[in-house]
């Protein structure tokens, strides 16, 4: 018996009957779980089982990380006021901003909440005049734009 992709699916390839035949399994590690189980003559339910506790751990998003750390520096040099925050704040959407509770300048920090709860990411978060941002490495580099746009001096063309 082998396993054998099959379109986007996994399958177990061999001479034999049983339940391990009739399924076609999302992952690898799932079909291969299947077969130890099958061969050990576990059910399906025991295939459930297991594959629940041998979950693997999601990858972590480490080209992210870098380069939200490097906007972290990126931002710190240019120390962005309340002023500017409010600005792009009043412009970015849901999930970029949120309500922050108090108007005291915070931030910035890196926040990793990879992992920890749905929809987590690495991001850094600062704020002010309460508004709380939450910059991934798109937002980012979005805000260090705006922040250099907005302190670019106005020429007037002759």
């Amino acid at each position: 018996m082998k396993l054998e992709k099959s379109g986007r699916k996994w399958v177990v390839i061999g001479d034999g009957e049983g339940w391990v035949f009739d399924q076609k399994f999302p992952t690898k590690w799932k079909a291969s779980i299947a077969l130890k189980v099958f061969n050990e003559g576990g059910r399906v339910s025991d295939y459930w089982e297991r594959a629940r506790q041998e979950q693997p751990a999601p990858r972590f998003p480490w080209e992210a990380t870098k380069k939200v750390e490097k906007a972290l520096e990126e931002i710190r040099q240019l120390g962005p006021g309340c002023d500017e925050i409010e600005e792009f704040a009043k412009n970015a959407p849901h999930g970029v901003v949120t309500a922050a509770r108090g108007e005291n300048y915070f931030g910035p920090r890196f926040h990793d909440t990879w992992g920890e709860k749905q929809g987590g990411r690495v991001h850094i978060d600062i704020g002010c005049c309460g508004y709380h941002l939450m910059l991934d490495q798109r937002w980012a580099k979005h805000f260090i734009k705006f922040v250099k746009d907005r302190r670019q001096p106005i020429t007037e063309k002759e």
